[in-house]
């Protein structure tokens, strides 16, 4: 997932108060919507006639940092084989971003065939600008202006350049003008041990966890419901050998994580990784395998937990 001019900030030493999640019942409306966009668009019946069903998985993140959730949805095929990902494309997947105002919920992002949605928090603050990421290697990023999202960046090959240069997008009404800003990342001010980064909540695997590159720890807030029985907030997922600087993408950062099983001690394995920008870290190293009906390590290997992906909610 992928993005330099950089301007300098100073973040406040207090973290924000973590935005409430949506009732179930209001999450299941914002699924509807997304539901009945992929009947309409014809990905429900494609999706049938290829032997299996769609299936929608929901996320709830505050990207604006207004104290109020917006869902992300995704849409892919229950079952892959029979030629079902020709439904969605390369990336097997669509995107949805809603927010809810009142009763109603607005859809505010349409991302086919996606991978990922990034988000790059404004330097004026706001609704983030998002990054579109999928096959290749440029993505569009859109920005939001005039009350919805528009076309801000696109690619022309594998550069990317200003929507209102395109030649090809004839409505500019589509199109956010260009401000001065950049879809980069800001450079914090930073001192080892001493600097709280105001975006320090990011997701893991569907888990919020909390990064804190002074202390050189990440862990758990709120684990995913799968896990919750066995992993708790506040339970450690990573220490470091030494703190690192968020903004730095050359420097490598080192140190231990841990495997987690229910009834057994979390192991230790040795992962190494980098920054890409402030909003992905990546850490890998060979994972420990449990014997089958015990909590002894029998092994190392590149399986599932080789490598560590989380990535800033954007707050």
């Amino acid at each position: 997932m992928k993005f330099i001019f950089a301007a300098s900030a100073v973040f406040a030493t207090t973290l924000p108060a973590i935005a409430a999640d949506w009732p179930q019942a209001d999450v299941d409306a914002a699924i509807q919507i997304v539901t009945t966009r992929e009947k309409d668009s014809g990905i429900e019946e494609c999706v049938t006639s290829s032997g299996t069903t769609v299936a929608y998985i929901a996320t709830q993140r505050d990207i604006d940092a207004d104290g109020v959730k917006e869902v992300l949805i995704s849409s892919s095929p229950a079952k892959l084989g029979n030629g079902v990902t020709g439904c969605y494309g390369m990336t097997g997947q669509n995107i949805f971003l809603l927010s809810k105002a009142g009763d109603n919920w607005t859809m505010l992002i349409t991302a086919d065939n996606t991978q990922e949605l990034i988000f790059h928090p404004r330097k004026t603050g706001g609704m983030p600008d998002i990054e579109m990421t999928g096959p290749g290697f440029c993505f569009p990023i859109h920005r939001y202006d005039r009350g919805e999202y528009r076309y801000w960046k696109v690619c022309d090959g594998n550069q990317q350049l200003f929507a209102d240069a395109a030649p090809w997008i004839t409505d500019k009404s589509s199109v956010a003008p260009r401000d001065g800003e950049t879809a980069q990342v800001e450079t914090a001010s930073f001192e080892a041990g001493n600097a709280v980064d105001m975006r320090s909540l990011f997701d893991h695997n569907g888990s919020d966890v909390r990064i804190d590159p002074g202390a050189g720890t990440i862990v758990y807030e709120k684990p995913k419901t799968k896990i919750a029985g066995t992993v708790k907030a506040g339970m450690l997922l990573f220490k470091a050998s030494a703190p690192w600087d968020p903004y730095d993408d050359r420097a490598t950062i080192k140190g231990t994580a841990y495997v987690f099983k229910k009834g057994c001690e979390p192991a230790p394995y040795e992962v190494a990784g980098r920054q890409e920008g402030w909003h992905t870290l990546v850490l890998k190293g060979a994972a420990p395998v449990r014997a089958k009906n015990g909590c002894v390590v029998v092994g190392y290997k590149m399986n599932g937990n080789a490598t560590l992906k989380f990535v800033s909610w954007g707050d």
